[in-house]
């Protein structure tokens, strides 16, 4: 939107004699303020986010930008680098010393939705950094207690260390990705947010139900692996004490759980996959 503004001019009393002619006077020049367009992908993330005003001028403000993955990486010095079958880091949008948010483009629907989680991460990082000392004094103490006993929590927050940072860290991932907060944070977090849950909750449709069935086939191929553990020390003791029919009755039981474990590792690292592929991995 274009605003314009210009001095009041008194309206011409025609009983006046007029100048003379060979007088000329010079106008005032006008004096014009512009304020850039927002492109469209960026008021989409603001939109979607339902950041309220507030908000959405501190986002503004930061000169939000998406950009392709050589891009991001050289501004937000990210690596990509990792090894094969881990789950990444999910880094996809940084807020830098200079106080500009970037954020990497997604290349397929599933991680435009993400995109969403993390331009609200990134805002809350511009949000914090604006608070004064009283208001930090006030929400620090509630970050610090949400943080106890939260091991997802912890899971997002091991790549960070324990940096005086850290604190900003906890007040970004607890406003974008976690719902039943304390009164206080809720509160908070609605100035920024007119629904903060429509964040938390694309976040649950991306990488947290992802996350969720990771977990699930972790936990199933570490009990098989101790079950098969646990059958191969009876199978030497059977061995051990020549009892040969008992050996034999247990050959496919153990083969049948090896075969399971197998086939839930191959699951396992499909899922990874598919996250790191959310990623951009």
């Amino acid at each position: 939107m274009a605003l314009a503004t210009a001095c009041a001019t008194a309206p011409v009393d025609e009983s006046l004699p007029l100048p003379p002619a060979e007088t000329t006077t010079t106008a005032a020049p006008t004096t014009t303020t512009t304020t850039a367009p927002v492109p469209a992908d960026i008021a989409d993330l603001a939109s979607t986010t339902t950041m309220t005003e507030r908000a959405r001028r501190i986002f503004l403000a930061a000169s939000p930008a998406i950009e392709d993955g050589t891009t991001f990486g050289a501004n937000c010095a990210v690596d990509w680098s990792g090894a094969p079958g881990e789950v990444r880091i999910h880094t996809q949008g940084c807020f830098d010393g200079s106080g500009r948010i970037h954020l990497r483009a997604p290349d397929r629907a599933e991680a435009r939705d993400y995109l969403y989680v993390v331009a609200a991460h990134e805002l809350l990082h511009a949000v914090y950094r604006s608070l004064g000392p009283a208001e930090r004094a006030r929400i620090d103490p509630e970050l610090v207690a949400a943080r106890a006993g939260n091991e997802r929590l912890e899971e997002r927050l091991r790549p960070y260390g324990a940096g005086p940072t850290l604190i900003n860290e906890i007040h970004s991932f607890l406003g974008s990705e976690f719902d039943g907060l304390s009164p206080v944070l809720e509160a908070h977090y609605a100035q920024f947010f007119a629904n903060r849950a429509a964040v938390v909750a694309a976040r649950q449709r991306t990488l947290g139900a992802r996350e969720d069935e990771i977990r699930r086939l972790k936990a199933e191929v570490a009990d098989l692996d101790a079950r098969i553990a646990t059958l191969r020390d009876t199978q030497e003791q059977r061995r051990a004490d020549g009892d040969i029919r008992g050996f034999n009755a247990n050959v496919p039981v153990i083969n049948g759980l090896i075969s399971r474990f197998n086939a839930q590792i191959e699951a396992l690292n499909s899922q990874i996959d598919d996250y790191n592929s959310l990623l951009g991995g």
